[in-house]
């Protein structure tokens, strides 16, 4: 900084200065004059006009970095983001999409930008989302909701939509995998009602360790036995000692993943005297680690 200085006129001695304020006060006006002491560079003497230029420059600097971080974060953040995210103005017109939101769509940004979301394209699942869109420019607040697409409907999307400026922003992300095992949850849970219904399997559920953990009432009634009976009893100790060596060696199979499931006949323990059921044992697991058996069984013909 001092080399812009360094040019005639620039420069002088603080003696030479305090026995000449005047002239290098006038010179001062012009440019900045650098003020030395025994030759080194000690003082600046310049306008205030120029002080506060040079003030405000040095103070925009760094608002101007900041602003250029928020910006660069911002943009890293929309482009990152697992979910989609749109926003739309309060007509609802397509202002901008992410990439998620791109690739979900299946169109170029440019054919989406400035469309309406209630747009016959989109059929009734944008007529719904406008609805609800308008209902958060209404009221303010933010909506969360699970529905159809409405890029494509056999897909189904969780999503949220919030005020943003004069419009409306909106992040989903997909939940079809989701949906479809909640289908097959419920389809499964409908079946163990149905069969429950009938009151004739006895099921089971075993830890690792091989205890009893849950036991509903047809198989307590099978081996005639109290609940309270059951639940903490080692499975193998419910087992004939006929049976119990092979059972154990086929569960332990089970439990260190050499096979997934195992049916067979087996001899328990029934009202204290051996009795044959058909028995169906699979393994449960939770992030490839076993958590345990899920066993069936009910009394042989």
């Amino acid at each position: 900084m001092l080399t812009r200085f360094e040019k005639p006129g620039a420069k002088t001695t603080a003696a030479e200065i305090s026995r000449n304020f005047g002239h290098w006060q006038d010179r001062a006006m012009q440019e900045p004059v650098l003020v030395t002491h025994h030759g080194r560079p000690r003082l600046v003497l310049l306008s205030a006009e120029e002080f506060v230029r040079l003030s405000e420059n040095a103070a925009e600097q760094p608002a101007e970095a900041a602003e250029d971080f928020i910006d660069l974060a911002r943009a890293s953040f929309l482009a990152n983001m697992f979910e989609g995210f749109m926003v739309f103005d309060r007509d609802l017109k397509v202002r901008f999409l992410n990439q998620v939101a791109v690739s979900s769509a299946g169109h170029l940004p440019q054919e989406l930008v400035g469309r309406l979301i209630d747009d016959p394209e989109f059929g009734e699942q944008g007529k719904l989302l406008a609805d609800r869109l308008r209902r958060v420019l209404r009221t303010g607040e933010a909506l969360q909701f699970e529905s159809r697409g409405f890029f494509n409907q056999h897909r189904f999307y969780e999503s949220k939509a919030f005020p943003l400026g004069d419009g409306v922003g909106l992040t989903f992300c997909q939940l079809t995998e989701l949906f479809d095992l909640r289908q097959d949850l419920a389809a499964k849970r409908a079946r163990e009602q149905a069969v429950e219904g009938l009151d004739l399997i006895g099921q089971l559920v075993v830890n690792p360790m091989g205890f009893v953990q849950q036991a509903n009432a047809a198989f307590c009634r099978l081996i005639g036995a109290q609940e309270s009976e059951v639940l903490g009893a080692r499975m193998g100790d419910l087992v004939a000692p006929a049976s119990r060596q092979t059972f154990e060696k086929d569960m332990s199979a089970l439990l260190q993943g050499a096979a997934e499931t195992h049916a067979g006949q087996v001899e328990l323990m029934i009202c204290g005297q051996p009795g044959a059921v058909r028995l169906s044992a699979v393994r449960q697991r939770h992030n490839d680690v076993c958590t345990g058996l899920v066993i069936a069984c009910m009394a042989s013909a």
